[in-house]
């Protein structure tokens, strides 16, 4: 049980912020490349491509595919997204380019070039090798860099005009933080704030008013604040509030329906990506690419069909077509709704935050997600507050939503997804998102800060602030024209914390949890021992129940094991299931504990693992836990990188996720395992800090497993010889958490 000498501290990811202003390009003549198009391209009005309208011809359609697969995750995946395009190509009213960045430690398919080529998408069937025309090598590019995208934007618009324009965005997504990693040559990151700025440039550079279509294949862009960013600059918006499965997006599948009817609007095109997400995935739905798939991601069932591997790998994506038109009106109906929050108890929209579906936190792993579903919350918020004037503002949230949301589609794990999600935070990450010298909310997302009060609530519902209700400037949603540059420098002043203003936290609970009791003090391994606790208080969120095992050697607790406790009640709301504990009065919680501790296991050797509750479900079963390590492609310890596998309640493997960040944070994104990688697991360990002589808990290395082409599976085993700490827990709805536990024994036999 010795804990390894390699510590990792529960710290957060630094994100690296540039705020440096985009320089404005020269001239477009001097960005195209003589070989990518026809000799005409370079014409410019007035030192601007003209308009598409005018320019290119009427029905066509440039379809632009920025692909920054310059990553050790996705570089496969981003490759295959290109090659699925291909299985369509580029017709006489359908041009399509990409520009595609590749690592030079990762996959190693089709030639192992690592540096950024341009190709024109031409039609061809192997998915293996990309048979494109190949337009221009720039070398190594930095695809975090906005003038990067600024660059391959104008030059692909002055290349091949068209009418109609659709630009898709891949790689990591972070939200309203942005995402667009590139760890070569500078490990630099897009904020929201720089991809506005680029936009902002693009639009008025070559005149084209808006793209008809905007893409962000990446995970967790589908937020209110990455539509307001997005809605002077395009039409309709496809993206999804929760993670992307490897897959991607279906390429074959919606630009093949572009290409056989290039008639289609940009609405239409939007409704086509969710319509043909996961379920026909040419991946998928390719005989000859399911066997492959299957081989690489499944133990069994090369027989699985089409239609049974797309239900397996839906259960907790989420993928959203978006009018952004009306996201203006969103933004005016989530303004009156936070007005009317200001005049409720604030420990109920803390409670409508812990209880809202949510989506996987880019934060550290020990703070409650913070990206919530918009619908799914203004449901509950009416609900918990009970009052008329939120429900009222609810009610017309939900109304706007409707109309903003085009179509939308989410698996079972996700039955609260309405199509957008947004920010909140608790108090310990909305302190830290309020450090200009970390990360702001405000000056990240800084359009969405001019267009709404929900920045401004935050201030109240912490620290009191009270709130300007003629803050909001919607204005700043309308398409942009000339080339005047915004400022929203007012805006992220107005919603600042003031100047030593304490952070409070409407959701902490003043929770009791009484001395545990236990049927029995010593347990044979065959044996069940039932726990009990008197639980009362106010803001009780979950009850658990846990298990750690006592080392003497180490003079700490190593965790084994922690469930859900369900409560007599389980309320359903839009889908989102949540306890119900009562109105503060005492209740008593009880557990049947039989001892049992858990390793995973690659089928050769096995380790020790601590599975964190992660979702809440109607039965045992539907639960959801969650087990941290780090992940090596090949094996190689020099590139390891933090990771997650998520199992339901049988304990049955049911993705696995690899984050660009350390400790777990960062943008995650799913990965599939190949022969070779190694899975280091993480044990969290509670001990007492030497300097502040406080039981703190802390995360150490554990034992290594090697993927083999065989899922990693769970294994329960009797609890070996010692003393265990057995308790009930109960989190407030800020995501503290107050114990009580009895020490039970389990002797040598």
């Amino acid at each position: 049980m010795k804990k390894s000498a390699w510590r990792v501290l529960s710290t957060l990811l630094i994100i690296t912020m540039s705020i440096s202003l985009l320089t404005a390009c020269g001239d477009l003549s001097s960005l195209v490349d003589e070989t990518a198009g026809p000799s005409d391209a370079t014409e410019t009005i007035s030192g601007q491509v003209s308009n598409g309208n005018s320019q290119g011809e009427p029905g066509t359609w440039l379809v632009m595919l920025y692909q920054d697969g310059d990553d050790e995750t996705l570089e496969r995946d981003v490759f295959l997204d290109l090659n699925e395009a291909e299985i369509v190509g580029s017709s006489d009213m359908v041009t399509i380019v990409s520009q595609l960045d590749r690592n030079a430690g990762a996959f190693d398919g089709d030639g192992d070039w690592t540096t950024t080529k341009r190709f024109l998408v031409q039609q061809d069937s192997d998915l293996e090798a990309i048979g494109s025309e190949e337009l221009a090598d720039l070398g190594e590019t930095d695809m975090s860099d906005p003038q990067t995208l600024e660059d391959f934007v104008t030059w692909a618009i002055a290349a091949y005009p068209a009418e109609h324009y659709a630009l898709i965005m891949s790689d990591h997504g972070m939200g309203w933080l942005g995402g667009w990693t590139d760890p070569d040559p500078n490990d630099g990151q897009m904020t929201l704030s720089q991809l506005d700025g680029a936009l902002s440039n693009i639009v008025t550079k070559t005149g084209i008013g808006q793209f008809d279509f905007f893409g962000f294949d990446a995970c967790l862009m589908a937020q209110l604040e990455t539509m307001s960013m997005l809605a002077p600059y395009a039409k309709y918006a496809a993206a999804s509030e929760e993670t992307e499965p490897a897959v991607g997006w279906a390429y074959a599948a919606f630009l093949g329906a572009l290409v056989n009817n290039p008639a289609m609007s940009g609405a239409d095109l939007a409704k086509s990506v969710v319509d043909s997400y996961i379920s026909e995935d040419y991946r998928i739905t390719d005989d000859n690419a399911r066997v492959s798939f299957i081989e690489e991601n499944y133990e069994s069932g090369s027989d699985m069909s089409a239609a049974e591997v797309a239900a397996d790998m839906s259960v907790d994506v989420t993928m959203t077509a978006v009018d952004l038109s009306k996201v203006a009106a969103l933004d005016e109906a989530m303004n009156q709704l936070a007005i009317s929050l200001t005049q409720v108890d604030q420990s109920s929209v803390a409670a409508a935050r812990s209880y809202s579906q949510s989506y996987t936190s880019v934060f550290d792993k020990d703070i409650p997600d913070s990206f919530i579903d918009l619908g799914n919350f203004a449901e509950l918020v009416a609900d918990e507050t009970g009052d008329a004037d939120v429900a009222n503002a609810s009610q017309q949230v939900t109304a706007a939503l409707q109309q903003a949301v085009l179509a939308e589609k989410h698996g079972d794990q996700k039955p609260g997804s309405t199509g957008l999600a947004f920010y909140f935070p608790n108090s310990k990450l909305y302190k830290m998102t309020t450090d200009e010298e970390w990360v702001s909310y405000t000056s990240t997302a800084d359009r969405f800060a001019a267009a709404s009060l929900w920045d401004d609530f935050l201030v109240f519902h912490y620290m009191g602030k009270e709130m300007n209700a003629d803050a909001a400037d919607l204005s700043v949603l309308a398409p942009v024209s000339g080339t005047s540059t915004q400022d929203f420098t007012d805006a992220i002043a107005a919603s600042a914390p003031e100047t030593g203003a304490t952070v409070e936290a409407p959701g902490s609970g003043n929770i009791t949890v009484s001395e545990v009791t236990t049927s029995t003090d010593t347990l044979a391994p065959s044996e069940t021992a039932t726990i009990s606790a008197d639980v009362s208080g106010t803001n009780i969120g979950y009850v658990f129940y846990y298990v750690s095992y006592y080392s003497p050697e180490d003079d700490s607790y190593l965790m084994a094991d922690m469930e859900f406790l369900n409560s007599d009640t389980t309320h359903d709301i839009g889908g989102s299931l949540y306890p119900d504990w009562g109105d503060g009065s005492a209740f008593t919680v009880s557990k049947d504990w039989s001892p049992t501790v858990y390793y995973l296991s690659d089928g050769t050797t096995e380790a020790f693992v601590y599975l964190e509750p992660e979702i809440y479900g109607a039965t045992y079963e539907e639960d959801v836990y969650t087990l941290y390590g780090l992940y090596a492609p090949g094996g190689d310890e020099s590139n390891q990188q933090e990771a997650m596998i998520k199992f339901d309640g049988n304990f049955e493997m049911k993705s696995f996720w690899v984050f660009t960040g350390s400790d777990g944070t960062g943008a995650p994104r799913e990965a599939t395992l190949e022969d070779g990688d190694t899975f280091t697991v993480y044990q969290l360990w509670q001990e007492v800090n030497p300097d502040t002589q406080e039981w703190e808990f802390n995360y150490y290395l554990g034992d290594v497993l090697t993927f083999s082409g065989e899922p990693f599976t769970i294994v329960p085993y009797e609890a070996f010889a010692g003393t265990y700490e057995v308790g009930i827990s109960v989190e407030d709805f800020d995501g503290n958490y107050t114990e009580s536990y009895t020490n039970i024994t389990v002797p040598e036999y």
